[in-house]
């Protein structure tokens, strides 16, 4: 087996998805090999900042920047076929 396979294992380990591989193996092979037991730690840390971010959720700057990138709705040329303006708030598909 491969290393690229063992870090796609190790992936979704982090991710709290399943392996497919059993962790005692992924273990022995992080524990054996320098090079994917240095991916796992920049992949670890990586993740943990990542969730420490996202916990925060997105800044008021960056919320405003991508509100400001979509159409608006209800407009006769924004939006998608089929989406109208139904109330405050409220949207209906169809004709």
């Amino acid at each position: 087996m491969r290393c690229a396979q063992f870090r796609t294992a190790l992936s979704a380990r982090l991710d709290g998805e399943p392996s497919g591989l059993p962790e005692a193996r992924l273990d022995k092979h992080v524990a054996r090999c320098t090079g994917c037991r240095d991916w796992l730690d920049r992949a670890e840390r990586l993740s943990g900042h990542v969730r420490a971010v996202a916990a925060d959720g997105p800044s008021p700057e960056w919320s405003a920047r991508l509100l400001a990138g979509l159409p608006a709705v209800g407009r006769a040329d924004a939006g998608p076929k089929g989406i109208r303006q139904e109330g405050a708030g409220q949207e209906r598909i169809g004709p």
